[in-house]
């Protein structure tokens, strides 16, 4: 059975609907979670030998997409990035990026900055834009990991794409919008040797060959011939492809630190500082606050993973912000015991109780700040933005109505103002029938 199996496999005689595909020499991975947006790779065996030369990769889309891109290692920071997208006149423009983390990758400009070249079969054809690429020192440059071993079994790359209208130009340093989604796999390299150092797309192209002639913009050679794949062939076990689950842990924990911050400083301290206006209970208040400081921390918790998976921890505004925030908060639980002890004793609030109130409220109005600093540094799309928006202006107003009411209320249930240093009695404070409202837990 195995060899029958090996035969129809060699013959292309299988067909088998999956997204991660091999036939003859190079190995081709399909995206999850992309419509027919798929990579090829081939590495001749002299550059694997001698660890470096030549390395060929096709990236394919359909011209439905603004731009895809193929970049190295498990994470934009850092990442050698080759952005694909439209020239405006049937050819292809492909423009070397480094991923930096937290802004959309620039064109790489520097000495080690990859020398990509579009071959033989580039072009847009029957709606399908294919990018045959060599690049003569992909293995190595400037910033993140800075190298690619040839020879390794478990490369890790990573894939983005945007859908929408062409670029329609030649410009490598064209800006790109928010990708759509993303992908993470490896590849075993090994699997991908080519016996020759040529353009191994060719051969396979010319299988299912397109109309119309290929070419690019960005050096190299171009020609006719181009075409779209439909390959046939599934890998079986071994095959050269893994997708990395622990990409999408990634992208969890960014959401899940994103949702639990937003609830925690937009939401529960809020809600929880109104317990003591709304129901007079010191107890409630402190509880439902002691909930709120705990999520937070486990919403700091992931942050920090998040920003170290991402080489992004401490280099940039939201994450140095949301350190001494939370940092800070630590010093309002000792406030508020303070502030009760206080108000236990004297029956008013002192200089205490307002440090309490004002370094809650400061602390709770930078920390909703750095809330909009995180999504630009995630760079989230508009409708990430505008729900994150309402939800603080909601919970904000909500809070000053409450704030106000409260304030208002005090001022018509009090008697006389009078000094602290007014040695009046209680009794001499306030006639019979006019006693403070004073709830007996309200602080």
């Amino acid at each position: 059975m195995k060899d029958i199996r090996g035969l129809l496999l060699a013959s292309g005689l299988t067909t088998v609907g999956a997204e991660i595909i091999v036939r003859d020499t190079t190995p081709r991975y399909c995206a999850n979670g992309a419509s027919d947006v798929c990579f090829r790779f081939g590495i001749p065996k002299s550059s694997a030998d001698s660890g470096s030369g030549n390395i060929y990769f096709q990236i394919q889309a359909p011209s439905t997409y603004s731009w895809v891109a193929l970049g190295t290692g498990d994470q934009m920071s850092g990442s050698n990035m080759f952005v694909m997208y439209q020239d405006g006149s049937g050819n292809l423009t492909l423009s070397p990026r480094l991923g930096t983390g937290h802004t959309m990758p620039k064109e790489d400009t520097s000495s080690t900055a990859a020398k990509l070249g579009l071959l033989a079969g580039s072009g847009v054809v029957n709606g399908i834009m294919t990018a045959n690429v060599v690049c003569p020192n992909c293995e190595s440059w400037d910033g993140g990991s800075g190298s690619l071993s040839l020879t390794d079994t478990a490369s890790n790359w990573i894939a983005a794409w945007k859908s929408g209208s062409s670029l329609a130009t030649t410009s490598k340093s064209a800006s790109i919008s928010q990708h759509d989604d993303h992908d993470q796999f490896q590849l075993d390299l090994t699997k991908a040797t080519v016996s020759s150092d040529s353009n191994p797309f060719l051969e396979e192209d010319n299988a299912n060959p397109g109309t119309g002639n290929g070419g690019g913009s960005g050096g190299g050679s171009s020609g006719g011939g181009g075409g779209n794949d439909d390959p046939e062939v599934v890998a079986g076990p071994g095959n050269p492809f893994a997708p990395i689950a622990g990409g999408r842990r990634r992208d969890a924990a960014l959401i899940a630190h994103s949702v639990i911050m937003t609830a925690t400083f937009a939401a529960l301290y809020p809600l929880g500082s109104m317990l003591m206006p709304l129901t007079g209970s010191w107890i409630a208040h402190a509880i439902w606050q002691s909930v709120a400081f705990i999520m937070m921390w486990v919403g700091f918790g992931l942050g920090i993973r998040v920003a170290q998976d991402r080489n992004m921890l401490f280099n940039n505004t939201h994450t140095k912000l949301g350190a001494a925030v939370v940092v800070l908060l630590l010093i309002q639980p000792v406030l508020g015991i303070l502030h009760h002890n206080y108000f236990l004793k004297h029956r008013e609030r002192g200089a205490i109780s307002y440090a309490h109130i004002w370094w809650g409220r400061i602390l709770l109005t930078l920390a909703v700040i750095n809330g909009g600093l995180g999504l630009k540094l995630a760079n989230a799309g508009n409708s990430a933005v505008v729900a994150y928006a309402i939800i603080a202006a909601v919970c904000f107003g909500i809070y000053a109505i409450v704030k106000s009411w409260a304030v208002v209320r005090r001022g018509r249930q009090s008697g006389p103002h009078f000094r602290k240093g007014d040695n009046f009695t209680h009794q001499q404070r306030y006639s019979v029938g006019r006693q403070p409202y004073r709830p007996r837990n309200r602080v």
